[in-house]
Formats: structure tokens, sequence, C-alpha cells
């Protein structure tokens, strides 16, 4: 699903940029080799953040 559609940014790219170590959006947009636009996806990309870091926490 695309989370960023001015950069064309997937689920899958964002997740993958999170596991790799990205732990704001500008990282995670450094990570994917592009900068945010209008930021509408920038909320999504803080709940994917939050979520991730949950899941870590989690036994």
């Amino acid at each position: 699903m695309y989370i960023c559609s001015c950069r064309a940014l997937t689920d899958k790219d964002i997740g993958n940029a999170i596991k790799d170590g990205a732990d704001c959006p500008s990282k995670i947009y450094k990570s994917c080799g592009s900068k945010p636009d209008c930021g509408r996806c920038i909320q999504r990309i803080l709940i994917m953040l939050k979520e991730h870091r949950q899941n870590a926490i989690q036994p």
C-alpha cells in the first residue's frame, strides 16, 4: 500500500527503512532516497514507527 503518494513510498519501503534503523520520518526518507513533499504521510509514518517500537518491546 502506498503511504507517500508524492514519492511513491509503500508500507514495505518504510518498514524496511525502519528495520534498517531509521527512527524518524526524515531518516526514513533519506533511507528511501527521497525527501518529504506535502507531508500528509508523516502521521502514518509516525504510527508505523510507534508500532515498530511497541513490537520491539514485547517479548
